[in-house]
């Protein structure tokens, strides 16, 4: 794939958007969940989405995955989809001999999907959406260290239990480097959150705090799994 270096903060995405005015290109996909921060590559062969792939290379490189609210009416052209959705940015891309595309999306922010533009006369969709931002505690970060803390204590317990080639120890050696809470959030969901419904509820959490404990929940609830495969039990303090 090509590639191309750094990707916009939010601040620049807001920028690229035009405010309220702007709209963004819709990826619609059933049962699938991207998060700020994460790599989410994408093999895009329907035309409609080659078309997309091809504005997107040629202009700002941005587009949103929008999760289906039913993977039932994937095949309608415009199907109910749930209104937080995560806004990325192109790092990577191949464009095959046939037309089709290798992408690599980077999640930049959450957006909300305010209204769909139904007369762009282009085959896919758009939306005018609305950058969102993490919402602290009056404190700022520095309130969440005890939430932080357990998050970290929890991966790295799963992590200790894991094999050595599994990609939990990686992750926990990520997190320890991380000193953003939202951010930490968002990569330990993205990395062992499996559940569709679970990942929704966390992507559409703007409070930091409240992601910061539904995530510990998550987490414990795989550390309760690996105890019940013959694992030690995890000791909090």
């Amino acid at each position: 794939m090509s590639e191309r270096a750094g990707h916009p903060a939010a601040e620049s995405l807001r920028a690229l958007l035009g405010g309220s005015a702007g709209s963004l290109k819709i990826f619609p996909l059933p049962e699938v969940v991207v998060f700020p921060g994460a790599p989410a590559p994408f093999h895009l062969f329907e035309p409609r989405y080659r078309a997309m792939a091809e504005d997107a290379l040629a202009g700002d490189r941005l587009m949103a995955v929008a999760t289906l609210r039913s993977p039932a009416d994937a095949s309608q052209a415009r199907a109910p989809v749930h209104p937080i959705a995560c806004a990325g940015f192109i790092e990577a891309d191949e464009r095959l001999a046939d037309g089709r595309y290798n992408v690599l999306l980077r999640g930049v922010a959450r957006v909300r999907l305010v209204e769909e533009l139904l007369s762009t006369g282009r085959p896919y969709r758009e939306f005018r959406v609305e950058v969102l931002e993490d919402v602290y505690p009056p404190g700022g970060p520095p309130a969440l260290a005890a939430q932080v803390s357990t998050l970290e204590r929890c991966v790295l317990e799963l992590a200790r239990r894991s094999e050595a080639e599994s990609g939990e120890r990686d992750l926990a050696e990520a997190a320890a480097r991380m000193r953003v809470p939202g951010r930490l959030a968002d990569a330990v969901a993205a990395a062992l959150v499996s559940d569709t419904g679970s990942r929704l509820d966390i992507l559409g959490e703007l409070d930091v705090g409240r992601r910061l404990d539904r995530v510990v929940d998550e987490v414990a609830a795989l550390l309760v799994g690996s105890q019940d495969d013959g694992g030690e039990p995890f000791a909090s303090a």
